[in-house]
């Protein structure tokens, strides 16, 4: 695999652990298998651009983030939840919230705005 590849898989893991999920949650909100989403995290399979979409969204993150050799940042779009027990839907839902959070900071620095609360 190219080292895009192993970059893009190490940041999704570490976003995915910084929000508390198993790879068994990210597979189900993703109506994939469990071992693939290993596969994506351990850099041994190229992922999809509409799969790294959903996840830079349910995340918090810019899809330009996963691709940073340095590591993605620790802070996000904060949001509270109880990890366990969470089910697809649940994520379809902090998906939606993130992602609408994302494109407000997006608009605000399209205006020049300030997100250094971010």
């Amino acid at each position: 695999m190219t080292a895009n590849t192993e970059v893009i898989g190490l940041n999704i893991k570490l976003a995915r652990e910084l929000n508390g999920f198993s790879q068994l949650n990210i597979a189900k909100f993703l109506k994939v298998d469990q071992s693939l989403i290993s596969k994506f995290e351990n850099g041994e399979r190229t992922i999809q651009s509409d799969i790294l979409e959903r996840l830079a969204n349910l995340y918090g993150y810019r899809v330009s983030d996963f691709e940073s050799e340095a590591g993605i940042r620790k802070q996000q779009i904060k949001t509270a939840y109880r990890s366990s027990g969470l089910s697809a839907e649940d994520l379809e839902v902090i998906h939606d919230i993130k992602r609408i959070g994302l494109n407000l900071f997006f608009m605000t620095e399209l205006l020049g705005g300030d997100n250094s609360e971010r």
